[in-house]
């Protein structure tokens, strides 16, 4: 848990028991429709950041573990865009505007009433809103509980 949570923006790290379970589901949102369908779309913030943060992990396995990377993908077709992270993250996400709560020089940018977030229209950057759904008539299922009670 504190390795995948102590990747996240500064502006989570004071979030309750519910706020990371939520987080984690997230990746688990993420990974039952790529298995479901074997794509993902990120359907609110807190999904787009564990999606980044897959990538992110998964680039630092090729390049740190390429051995076992192989290992793993043994027996897969290969695709001229396998290990292509910067394709990855151009055609799975709208837009990077959850990176920019990486930037020190951008503190306050998830607050609504900042002067760069409303230049910008920005939403759904503040911690509490991460998993209200970027359009409501794709929201996940509610009731789909969590892994762990």
């Amino acid at each position: 848990e504190g390795l995948v949570l102590g990747a996240l923006p500064r502006v989570t790290w004071g979030q309750d028991r519910s706020w990371r379970r939520q987080m984690a589901r997230c990746f688990d949102d993420l990974s039952a429709a790529l298995a479901a369908t074997g794509g993902v779309v990120p359907l609110c913030t807190g999904e787009e950041m564990a999606l980044h943060l897959g990538i992110d992990r998964a680039r630092a396995l090729q390049r740190n573990r390429p051995r076992l990377v192989h290992e793993v993908v043994a027996g897969l077709p290969e695709d001229r865009r396998d290990f292509d992270w910067n394709w990855c993250s151009t055609v799975l996400f709208e837009d990077h505007d959850v990176l920019m709560l990486f930037d020190a020089s951008l503190d306050g940018i998830e607050d609504g009433g900042n002067e760069i977030n409303q230049a910008m229209g920005l939403s759904n950057l503040g911690a509490a809103q991460w998993f209200e759904p970027f359009r409501p008539d794709q929201a996940r299922d509610p009731g789909r509980g969590f892994r762990h009670p």
